[in-house]
């Protein structure tokens, strides 16, 4: 799985000859962070890095050393960049379009929705499409590695998650504390419940069906790595937990029209409901 959400949430980056306009009208001074830089700049794409999940450390900082210029290289390598550990203009690009950071030139059109940013024109030009599982939505314009954003179709709070794992559906993981607060927030903590959300996804909105119930991961160990006591009772096995330090343990289900369980492979009839309560109205 290679590609998800491409402009996820419509965003301009203005590029001049010095600087380079970014999230929440923070102007970046510099066109090119490289090792050994000590800037305020650095900080915020250390963020960006820990919201990708590639920046492994709680706390951000100013210098740009070597875990930064490593979680640099990993970012590029894995959205097909030139892996240089620098960051420029086409790795500042990259992080806008996936919604890591938002450029401050399209705030006059955006909208909060629980935390997350969604775009006013987006919002009114997209309608709701209720697209197949297996024929329109896996490898064409869902894939494992991207990032997107949910939006509870009954409270219209949003956050984002990451696309970890998942063959007969998406298994998915919330980008930060934040995002998995408010998804608690939402489902009155972490349960099974199927809730109808939407899935924006280049201008497009997309039926599903999501639960908040966190399983088959240890936060605290390897992505991978066969453990132990994994969450939601499912014991030893391979640790599906990709996201670090980001509250929950394992990854939650986000299913669409036709997706199936993995434990049998038949279709899910909560979710399916759930997703034609939002394509019946």
């Amino acid at each position: 799985m290679k590609k998800f959400l491409r402009g996820l949430i419509l965003t301009t980056c203005i590029i001049s000859s010095t600087t380079i306009a970014m999230a929440d009208g923070y102007n970046f001074s510099s066109n090119i962070y490289r090792r050994n830089m000590r800037h305020k700049d650095v900080q915020v794409i250390q963020q960006a890095l820990q919201k990708d999940g590639t920046f492994n450390h709680v706390q951000t900082t100013t210098y740009f050393g070597p875990v930064t210029q490593n979680a640099v290289r990993e970012f590029q390598k894995k959205y097909g960049l030139k892996v240089d550990g620098i960051v420029g203009k086409n790795t500042i690009d990259k992080m806008i379009s996936l919604g890591l950071v938002q450029s401050s030139t399209s705030s006059n059109n955006i909208v909060s929705r629980g935390g997350i940013s969604i775009s006013k024109t987006a919002s009114k030009a997209n309608k709701v499409e209720n697209l197949d599982w297996w024929t329109q939505v896996s490898n064409k314009i869902i894939n494992r590695g991207d990032i997107l954003t949910i939006k509870d179709y009954q409270t219209g709070e949003s956050f984002k998650v990451k696309v970890t794992a998942g063959t007969n559906h998406a298994d998915v993981e919330t980008l930060t504390i934040e995002d998995t607060n408010i998804m608690k927030r939402i489902w009155g903590g972490f349960n099974w419940s199927r809730r109808p959300v939407l899935v924006y996804v280049n201008n497009r909105m997309i039926a599903a069906s999501m639960t908040s119930m966190p399983h088959a991961g240890v936060d605290s160990q390897p992505f991978g790595k066969i453990v132990a006591n994994r969450s939601g009772g499912y014991g030893t096995g391979y640790n599906f937990d990709a996201v670090k330090r980001n509250g929950m343990d394992g990854h939650v289900d986000l299913h669409f029209k036709n997706s199936t369980r993995h434990k049998d492979h038949k279709p899910d009839p909560q979710h399916q409901n759930a997703i034609k309560m939002i394509v019946g109205k």
